[in-house]
């Protein structure tokens, strides 16, 4: 198969593509993906493509017929050859999309390019025609516009940047890196290829070497946006053009970065046997989800912490911030880590004002398995690190079986003690209980302190004890005071406020942010909010009895007199020393 992509008028936020496949025998089926590899939802791209036709090459027209939302057959009546001409809308700006406007072109292979079905591992070849001065980035071999793929896969695998986009390049353990960045932001390109040097050499370190020749980095600044999508040898990387100051925010992006190079061997090449093949045409189901994303993210912020590109005290901070995340997801106590990685295609992908009460995040809970996970080993004189290289030797030619991560884990702690981790954490949905003695750390419980308490901190010093009313909504961020989501079982949830209701006054006076929690304090448990809300534009009233603050607010403490072992322990867990 030949692909030509063209953008004759980015304005349009359309791609023209000529697809040709040679011996196309007598009515080939052409196939459009439903879905992209590492984002497990079906997206329907075929709804943005228009006008397809189908010639013979030389232009004799061939009947093109559609069979179903995203596959066609060509009557090619003996042609050597079938070319089927179509367009793409693209005006969705995120990693697993595509996007052309005036300023670039970005596109994922499974949302532009038919497929010959039964053909999916023929080589590939692709051209790439941009506007006058812009240039292409893209992993595939080849260029400046002409590239090849060795099958379908890798050009699905393979995203492809076009514009006037900057680049910087870097070596690291002997391969070639390239950063490629599109949009305006507050970036410092020096520093960020620094650190992203940093990454690459400590995380190709733990895994024993850089499984390619080159690699590319593809950022996209735009406005306030975090995400990522992992190749086997590119990433994009989706940040907010504001994402490298404070330090905090530029940790976030170091992160992502750590997060998604990760998975060149966690997803990418150590790989859930149930996606092998992959299937472009339909979901593909595994319970392993929380290993490959779970994990992965509890090594992206681990990995800041051992290069010293954060300190152990902000690592711990963000720990306490997800055990507090965990603790108001009243789906946690439904869901189990493997139910989460099974309904992704309609559950995780799919959030709604209700996904809290009802579901589980299999990155969030995974993250945090993957903590108890590494601390059990650790206590049986292995690691999470070790458990990571060991699946990748064994299984990364055939795929990683269902039953794969916990019969590994058996061999490190026991058949009995990992049976019992499982069934509590992963099959089964009982509360975390982390093993932290040894590493001289505490997990400790708190009320919330304000309406935007994260958590991950202790409680501020005061004279006396203050118990606010709990009102068990969570307001979004901004100006208006609107509630994006309402506790299970809460007050707010019994006294029947809603998702969406914009919260306007309380008593009559109307209320910010602060005024509102003022109110919760002033109250206290037993106290009656009197809210006046909109609703769907109507004006209503609303009233709350205030019920008791639950402990749902969780910090990570040293002890208070750590042991010589347990400042050793914590050192070889992390690098760093127990603050």
């Amino acid at each position: 198969m030949r692909y030509r992509v063209s953008m004759p008028e980015p304005h349009s936020h359309l791609f023209e593509v000529e697809a040709t496949l040679d011996d196309p025998g007598a009515a080939p089926v052409l196939a459009l993906p439903v879905w992209t590899p590492g984002s497990y939802l079906v997206r329907e791209f075929a709804r943005h493509l228009e006008g397809p036709e189908a010639d013979d090459g030389a232009g004799r027209r061939l009947p093109l017929v559609r069979l179903d939302k995203n596959r066609f057959r060509v009557e090619a009546a003996g042609a050597p050859r079938v070319r089927v001409r179509y367009r793409v809308y693209a005006n969705d700006p995120t990693v697993r999309t595509s996007h052309l406007d005036d300023g670039h072109g970005y596109f994922n292979g499974a949302n532009l390019f038919l497929y010959a079905e039964g053909r999916v591992g023929e080589r590939v070849e692709l051209q790439v025609v941009p506007p006058p001065g812009w240039k292409v980035s893209t992993a595939l071999d080849g260029g400046p516009a002409d590239f090849t793929a060795s099958d379908y896969h890798e050009l699905c695998d393979s995203p492809v940047e076009v514009g006037t986009h900057a680049l910087a390049t870097f070596e690291a353990l002997g391969r070639r890196h390239e950063v490629a960045v599109s949009g305006r932001g507050h970036l410092d390109l020096d520093r960020f290829v620094r650190d992203l040097r940093t990454l690459v050499e400590h995380l190709g370190g733990l895994m024993g070497g850089l499984p390619y020749e080159r690699y590319l980095f593809l950022v996209h600044l735009s406005d306030r946006r975090r995400g990522g999508l992992e190749h086997e040898r590119s990433t994009t990387l989706d940040v907010a053009r504001t994402a490298f100051f404070p330090r905090e925010a530029y940790e976030e992006t170091l992160a992502l970065a750590a997060h998604e190079f990760l998975h060149l061997w966690n997803v990418k090449r150590l790989r859930p046997a149930a996606l092998l093949p992959y299937d472009y045409s339909r979901e593909q189901y595994t319970r392993l989800l929380w290993w490959f994303e779970g994990v992965t993210s509890y090594y992206d912020r681990l990995t800041l912490v051992r290069t010293g590109l954060s300190s152990a005290r902000a690592w711990l901070q963000h720990l306490g911030e997800q055990w507090t995340s965990l603790l108001r997801q009243p789906g946690a106590g439904k869901m189990s880590l493997e139910e989460a990685s099974l309904t992704a295609w309609v559950k995780y992908y799919r959030p709604d004002e209700n996904s809290g009460n009802s579901a589980v995040s299999y990155y969030l809970k995974g993250e945090l398995v993957a903590l108890c996970l590494d601390l059990e080993l650790r206590r049986a004189g292995g690691s999470l690190d070790e458990l990571l290289r060991g699946l990748h030797a064994k299984y990364a030619s055939t795929g990683l079986p269902e039953d794969g991560v916990e019969t590994s884990v058996a061999a490190v702690v026991g058949e009995e003690p990992a049976r019992r981790f499982f069934d509590r954490y992963v099959r089964g949905t009982a509360p975390l209980e982390p093993r932290l003695d040894a590493a001289g750390l505490s997990l400790l419980f708190r009320p919330s302190a304000s309406l935007d308490d994260r958590g991950g901190t202790p409680p501020r010093r005061s004279g006396e004890e203050e118990r606010p009313g709990w009102l068990g909504a969570e307001i979004a961020a901004g100006a208006k005071l609107l509630v994006r989501a309402v506790r299970e079982g809460s007050p707010a949830h019994r006294a029947g406020l809603y998702a969406d209701d914009e919260i306007l006054a309380e008593s009559g006076f109307r209320v910010d942010r602060g005024a509102l929690w003022d109110r919760m304090r002033a109250l206290g448990p037993g106290g009656v909010l009197r809210l006046t809300v909109f609703r769907r534009d109507e004006l209503r009233t609303v009233e709350v009895l205030l019920g008791q603050p639950p402990a749902d607010t969780a910090w990570f403490e040293p002890v208070a007199d750590p042991s010589p072992a347990q400042e050793a322990a914590f050192q070889a867990w992390t690098g760093a020393a127990l603050p």
